[in-house]
């Protein structure tokens, strides 16, 4: 059996994507593909993946402003839907499972003129552009949120988000953070390309704020595009301060915060809330429909995170939230609710409605 996986542009597509796999290959034997832009994030995370192909496409997003882009937009994306026959023609998949990102596109399109079976993940509380062009021919489309889409119970279901096996794990990180009695542990993190009001926001706050507050530890992952930029923006950083580019072992940083300041992206909530903690969320203003803010709202109104949006965040905003946080009741309370917040048996679910696809239902989905 052979499954190609695809989406891309961030990591909110691409780690789940990796998740299903992992999930698939604890049951399952199969070969596995990757199809994504070449050089783009999918190319250099799935990388570092074991037994899985990387077959590289043209692709490109649509653009949001009129630009230039436009002209090039409509022939890359017919190029990419060439790449991608092209690959699965070769490659013979039994199913394509996409996430989403404008890089699933040219997959999908590709899948459904050779017959190809699809399933679609959608992540976030409203469908992206390419998820929604595509879910009517889609053989199961599934669901993080019950707001994407109108659930029948049959092709379209709520599963939840999966997270990678790291985030399963109980296992509590050692090395890489510690963490001093009493001391309140703030993780702040833009996602996978970083966040530009964010790390303007923590520059802000370890230069006015940081030092007078000792008891307070900011680990700052600012994102591989704006880290020079930080790091030369901060001059004698206090001992409390702790700047990365970036961190593919996310699992090691969440394991000793307290509280997470992040955007609003699914696959991060639904890592904060298989983690447990509570979370401090500021939507990226300018995602599709809106669904950051979407994500963040369901989760305001079940009192798992506070809500801090994009235009009011400042180094001041955001130390005025962090002393608000900084109580131990009030933390526990959101940490109980974040973990309320996903089911406990996404995988199963996911897992379930893709062996039902590929005609294994006597398979056990015990997971």
């Amino acid at each position: 059996m052979k499954i190609i996986f695809s989406g891309g542009g961030t990591g909110g597509h691409i780690y789940p994507a990796l998740a299903i796999r992992e999930i698939l290959a604890r049951h399952l034997s199969f070969d596995s593909g990757y199809v994504g832009v070449t050089g783009g994030m999918e190319d250099k995370i799935v990388s570092r993946e074991q037994n899985i192909r990387f077959m590289g496409v043209r692709a490109q997003g649509m653009p949001r402003t009129l630009s230039s882009d436009w002209l090039t937009f409509p022939f890359r994306n017919l190029a990419g839907i060439y790449d991608a026959w092209r690959h699965l023609r070769n490659f013979r998949p039994d199913l394509v499972v996409a996430t989403g990102g404008f890089v699933a596109f040219p997959v999908l399109a590709a899948a459904r003129m050779q017959g190809i079976r699809a399933v679609i993940h959608e992540q976030n509380a409203a469908m992206g552009v390419t998820n929604r062009l595509f879910a009517s021919s889609a053989a199961r489309v599934l669901l993080t949120y019950a707001s994407a889409a109108v659930e029948d119970g049959r092709r379209v279901v709520l599963t939840g988000n999966p997270v990678r096996s790291a985030f399963l794990s109980s296992a509590v990180a050692e090395g890489r953070f510690k963490r001093k009695e009493n001391e309140f542990v703030v993780l702040a993190v833009g996602g996978s390309r970083g966040a530009l009001s964010l790390n303007r926001a923590c520059i802000d706050l370890v230069q006015n704020w940081l030092p007078a507050n000792p008891g307070v530890r900011l680990i700052h992952i600012s994102g591989e595009r704006d880290y020079e930029m930080v790091k030369s923006a901060i001059t004698n950083a206090p001992e409390n301060y702790t700047l990365l580019p970036y961190l593919h072992e996310m699992r090691e940083a969440f394991d000793v915060a307290d509280l997470l300041v992040s955007r609003a992206g699914a696959t991060i909530l639904s890592e904060i809330a298989v983690c447990r903690k509570p979370a401090l969320l500021v939507p990226f203003p300018f995602a599709t429909d809106n669904h950051q803010e979407k994500n963040a709202r369901a989760l305001e109104k079940l009192g798992a995170a506070k809500l801090l949006l994009d235009r009011d965040l400042n180094g001041q905003t955001l130390a005025e939230a962090l002393t608000r946080l900084n109580d131990v009741g009030t933390l526990k309370q959101m940490a109980e609710a974040m973990a309320g917040s996903r089911p406990a048996d996404v995988e199963q679910r996911i897992f379930t409605q893709i062996s039902q696809v590929l005609g294994l239902e006597s398979i056990s989905t015990k997971l």
